[in-house]
């Protein structure tokens, strides 16, 4: 009897063991998650503005979400994109959308379920104004 307990210890104990080892070699592989529009924007050198007025937050609104616009001001052209939970606008240039766009086909091919817009939707405001000057001018 008393060696059929001993038999049931040492079977316990290698059963444990194998189970320890088991555990401990399993590894996990984290996948980066796909960069958000906003940091790829900013990284672009796209500014931000904070929207503050009633006619920035008509602006704001006006812009499909999700989405980069073309803008006008000044007979200049913009591009801008709203971030309503944040109350703030996004804008740049021409460069500065291309190089967003580099950073957005870089990032689908690293994360190939990425949805990538590649070239501006929604629609084109003629003067998006009360944000003061959105291109490089700014001091």
């Amino acid at each position: 009897m008393k060696k059929l307990i001993n038999l049931r210890s040492v079977l316990r104990a290698i059963a444990a063991l194998a189970i320890a080892i088991g555990c401990a070699s399993t590894t996990t592989t984290t996948i980066a998650a796909p960069p958000q529009k906003e940091v790829m924007l900013q990284q672009a050198g796209f500014k931000t503005h904070t929207v503050t007025t009633a006619r920035q937050k008509e602006h704001l609104q006006a812009l499909p979400e999700g989405k980069v616009s073309i803008v006008q001001q000044n007979g200049k052209t913009f591009y801008a994109y709203p971030d309503v939970a944040h109350n703030t606008v996004y804008t740049g240039t021409e460069a500065q959308y291309q190089a967003y766009k580099q950073a957005q086909s870089q990032a689908s091919i690293q994360n190939r379920g990425l949805n990538v817009d590649p070239d501006p939707h929604g629609i084109a405001i003629n003067e998006f104004d009360g944000f003061g000057p959105l291109g490089g001018d700014e001091r």
